[in-house]
């Protein structure tokens, strides 16, 4: 029987029912224990709260620890070793913003003693103790993209997390739908303009979660889709035959979530999500006729106007109306620059954003706008806990982007790395102006995607199949051998 490229990496059929076989009962509990906490972790409200944070890092815990190591490669191992660096600068940070006295001292604490008539110790943090309980949450993502890192290479397990991730998508955006039609409080607790906002209450945050799912849906049909093309195949034979129950299920899934994002009301939800699937598509084709790559755009084009007429009404609606949303969150980028400016090495006090940032409010900003949340992430973590710190989890996201995109290129077929590379893109790009990575419900699932990424892809190279191309002997013209065009194939992967 012949053993194709997959199964050599994933392992042959009757490999992964062995693995499946020796799998302890403890590498089980651990896995469930992962993908409960990946379904259920948009619920509370998006997890914000501080109890949810710590039942879910006891969750993250427990996976770590009983999930199998056995097949965990180098490179996923050296991965592991920066983030254990990342969490160590956070946790150093942490200890400066709250000894006392600390190496920079905020005039707060000596300015408010002043005014009480009493000695307060001098901190380097706006507030007391929010650094430490601050740790939780990089705690948190840190077990988290452990967990899926060390899963990933396990393709069954990957495909039943991505795909619980659409399905649980598709139960709370159909019951935020609900909501959004009979307007009701209790499936509605937070009405945001008028805007679908799931469990997740902004609609920012709810746009990026929905537009996730619908990318993952693009990375899982993608790779058949596009084999089905260049072999001049209907596409409609992807839905019948072997597998085709299946893709079935997540065509209608994704286009159902695609459906409900403009309906979120968020301009960069909408737009991130069609700008990565139309990227995907068009540096995935590799097409010769240029009929068929018209008839690819055309189906795009159908397919986004069928959407944008559907749900489109209220999203229109609001691109009249630029607002105070986006014009006052460039006057705060600039008064958080100012501010880290004069405190570069430490920072202000992890976690102490809502604290910290009305000493820098000028009239500008006006008195209508809440900033309890920094709309940047990457301009919140440096103003709360330094340059050092930022550019030690910049460098840890550019490896990992490095990896994903490293991986994709050797792996072009694997969708579960696609979905990680689409997933994390839109996430970091949408979170440098606004803040859905500071969720932790959305955190934990925009982690567990990017890690089942980055733990395929330290797998070993896909192996091209051998492509022969005969070439017609033309009346008159000598004739010419068949040409072979293969990939050597590579050593095993680091």
């Amino acid at each position: 029987m012949e053993v194709t490229d997959e199964a050599k990496a994933d392992g042959s059929p009757e490999v992964r029912g062995r693995r499946r076989r020796a799998r302890s009962l403890t590498d089980r509990m651990g896995f469930w224990v992962f993908l409960a906490m990946v379904i259920l972790a948009p619920v509370p409200d998006g997890s914000v709260a501080l109890l949810w944070v710590q039942v879910w890092t006891a969750f993250a815990a427990v996976s770590v620890l009983l999930i199998s190591y056995r097949d965990v490669s180098r490179g996923a191992a050296l991965v592991l070793g920066g983030l254990l660096i990342v969490l160590a600068a956070y946790a150093l940070v942490a200890f400066l913003q709250s000894i006392s006295p600390g190496p920079a001292p905020l005039a707060i604490w000596s300015e408010t003693g002043k005014i009480l008539g009493m000695e307060i110790p001098p901190l380097s943090g706006s507030v007391r103790h929010s650094p430490l309980l601050f740790l939780g949450r990089p705690l948190l993502a840190a077990l988290v993209l452990t967990a899926a890192i060390i899963i990933g290479p396990d393709r069954r397990r990957a495909d039943i997390v991505l795909r619980s991730i659409v399905g649980a998508a598709c139960i709370y955006g159909f019951i935020g739908l609900v909501g959004f039609i009979f307007d009701s409080d209790s499936l509605r607790p937070f009405d945001q303009n008028g805007s679908l906002t799931t469990f997740f209450l902004n609609k920012n945050t709810s746009a990026i979660y929905l537009g996730s799912a619908a990318l993952i849906v693009l990375a899982l049909l993608l790779p058949p889709a596009l084999v089905a093309v260049r072999e001049n195949k209907p596409l409609s034979g992807l839905f019948s035959g072997e597998g085709g129950r299946r893709r079935t299920i997540a065509a209608f899934a994704g286009l159902f979530v695609l459906v409900l994002l403009p309906l979120t009301l968020s301009r960069a939800g909408v737009v991130l999500t069609l700008l990565a699937a139309i990227g995907a598509i068009v540096s995935k084709l590799r097409l010769r006729k240029r009929a068929s790559i018209f008839k690819v755009a055309f189906g795009i084009l159908v397919l986004l106007s069928l959407v944008y007429g559907v749900s489109g009404g209220a999203w229109r609606e609001r691109q009249a109306k630029l607002g105070f949303d986006i014009l006052g969150r460039y006057d705060a980028y600039e008064m958080m620059i100012g501010a880290i400016a004069d405190r570069p090495l430490i920072g202000y006090g992890l976690g102490s954003f809502a604290e910290s940032f009305p000493q820098f409010r000028t009239e500008d900003l006006g008195t209508l706008a809440v900033f309890d949340i920094g709309h940047s992430t990457p301009l919140e973590l440096t103003f709360e806990g330094g340059i050092p710190l930022a550019l030690v989890v910049f460098a840890f996201v550019a490896l990992c982007g490095f990896l994903m995109v490293r991986g994709a290129i050797r792996r072009p077929s694997d969708p579960y790395i696609l979905a990680g590379l689409l997933v994390g893109m839109i996430g970091l790009v949408h979170t440098s102006f606004d803040f859905p990575l500071q969720i932790p419900g959305f955190l934990i699932i925009y982690l567990s995607v990017v890690g089942l990424g980055l733990g395929r892809s330290f797998l070993p190279r896909e192996e091209r199949k051998l492509i022969r191309k005969r070439v017609l002997r033309r009346p008159g013209a000598p004739s010419a051998q068949d040409a072979a065009e293969a990939v050597p194939k590579a050593g095993p992967a680091t």
